[in-house]
C-alpha cells in the first residue's frame, strides 16, 4: 500500500473523497510523512476556491498537544511547526469575528444545531473528516485563513500546503459520530486565563478534545473541567455552545475565569451569564433567534433552520466582525451537515461521516 501511495504522489495524483483521481499541483515542502501526504492529497475544491474538503487520516498528535499546555494561537502554531511538520515558518492570522448559533428540535424527534461564522477576511473554508484511532470520527469546519490560506489558494499550483496539516486545530464548529456538536463564539472581553494549577488548554484544542473524546454534553463539560482554559487570542475571550443527540444544549462561559454552565439554546457574541451584565455585542441577532425559536416552539424543519441562519447572516461592511463566511446546519440525529458559503443559500453542500464528496442539497421545505 505504501508503494502505491508513493507512486501516486510521484505522479502528482491524488484520490479525492469521492474516489476519483485528481491532479495535485501545490507543493508541501515541509511534509515528509506519508500519512500526512495522503491526507493533503485528498484536498478537493468544491466551490470555486471558497470551500474545500479534506479526509484527514494522519496523526494530529492530540495527546501531545494536550500535554504541551497550549495557551495561545502562537503556541499552537509553534506546536504544529515543531511536532507535525519539518520546521520552517507556519503563517497564521488572528482577527475579531462574530457569530450566531442555536439548537432546535425537529417534529420527528431529531436535533438540529445551526451556526453562522462571521469574519471579514480573505479566507477559504474547509470541511475536514478526522478519524482518530482512539477517538470518535468527526466532521468540522475549519477557518483556513488562520493558517494563511485565502480563496482558491489550496489548489492554485503555487501555495505551499504544509501548514494545512494543522487544520484539525483550526476548527470553528463540528460534530462527531455520537451526535455531539460544538462551536465557539467570540466575546469582546479580556482573555480567559484560568490559573488553578491544572494543565492549560487553548480554545480550539479544547474543541478538538471534546469532539474526539466526548459523546454527550455532560462528558464534554467534564473534560473542560479538567483543564485551565486559555483564550487562543490575546485581546478577546470566547464562549462555547454544545449540543448532543439527546437534545441537551448548554452554553459554556468563563466569567472572570470561572466556568459557568447556562441552559441556553441560542447564543451570539455577548455573555449570557447574569454575572457579566450582557457584556459584548450581537444582541440584535440574539433577539431574532429568540423570537423565531419562541414562535416555532423551538421546533424547526431543516429548511426553517437554514432560513433562520440566513436571517441572522451578515453582509460585508467596514466592521471586522461582519461578513458571514459560512452557515452550517448539523443534524445531530442523522449525523450530517449542510453548508452554505458566504450567504449563498442557493448553493448548499451536504456531508456525512460516510460521504464527504459534498453533494449539492436540493432546496425543499
Amino acid at each position: 500500500m505504501k508503494k502505491i501511495i508513493l507512486l501516486v504522489l510521484s505522479l502528482g495524483l491524488a484520490i479525492g473523497p469521492a474516489g476519483a483521481l485528481a491532479l495535485i499541483a501545490n507543493p508541501a515542502a515541509l511534509i515528509s510523512d506519508d500519512a500526512q501526504f495522503e491526507s493533503l492529497n485528498t484536498i478537493t475544491n468544491l466551490d470555486g476556491g471558497r470551500l474545500y474538503v479534506m479526509d484527514y487520516t494522519a496523526d494530529y498528535m492530540l495527546d501531545e498537544a494536550l500535554a504541551a499546555g497550549i495557551s495561545t494561537l502562537e503556541d499552537l502554531m509553534v506546536f504544529v511547526r515543531d511536532n507535525m511538520v519539518g520546521g520552517g515558518n507556519i503563517p497564521y492570522q488572528s482577527q475579531s469575528f462574530a457569530c450566531s448559533a442555536f439548537a432546535a428540535a425537529t417534529a420527528e424527534g431529531g436535533v438540529l444545531f445551526g451556526r453562522n461564522f462571521d469574519y471579514k477576511m480573505d479566507m477559504t473554508a474547509m470541511l475536514i473528516r478526522t478519524t482518530p484511532p482512539e477517538g470518535y470520527r468527526s466532521l468540522s469546519l475549519v477557518d483556513m485563513g488562520w493558517l494563511g490560506y485565502g480563496i482558491g489558494s489550496l489548489d492554485d499550483g503555487a501555495t505551499d500546503l504544509s501548514a494545512a496539516i494543522g487544520a484539525p486545530y483550526a476548527l470553528m464548529d463540528g460534530m462527531n459520530e455520537k451526535g455531539l456538536a460544538v462551536t465557539v463564539l467570540l466575546l469582546h472581553d479580556k482573555p480567559t486565563r484560568q490559573d488553578t494549577g491544572k494543565t492549560k488548554i487553548g480554545t480550539t484544542v479544547a474543541m478538538r478534545l471534546m469532539l474526539d473524546k466526548a459523546a454527550t454534553v455532560e462528558e464534554a463539560i467534564a473534560l473542560l473541567e479538567r483543564y485551565d482554559m486559555q483564550s487562543s487570542m490575546e485581546q478577546v475571550s470566547f464562549h462555547f455552545m454544545l449540543a448532543d443527540a439527546t437534545g441537551r444544549v448548554a452554553v459554556v462561559e468563563y466569567c472572570d475565569n470561572v466556568l459557568e454552565i447556562l441552559e441556553e439554546n441560542k447564543v451570539t457574541n455577548y455573555y449570557l451569564s447574569p454575572t457579566m451584565a450582557g457584556l459584548g455585542h450581537g444582541q440584535d441577532r440574539y433577539a431574532i433567534l429568540e423570537a423565531a425559536l419562541a414562535f416555532k416552539a423551538n421546533t424547526l424543519t431543516r429548511f426553517e433552520a437554514m432560513a433562520l441562519l440566513s436571517l441572522v447572516s451578515q453582509q460585508e461592511t467596514e466592521e471586522s466582525t461582519s461578513m458571514t463566511q459560512w452557515s452550517a446546519l448539523y443534524d445531530l440525529s442523522q449525523k450530517h451537515v449542510t453548508v452554505a458559503i458566504r450567504s449563498d443559500f442557493s448553493r448548499q453542500f451536504s456531508f456525512s461521516l460516510d460521504d464527504i464528496s459534498g453533494r449539492e442539497q436540493e432546496q425543499s421545505r
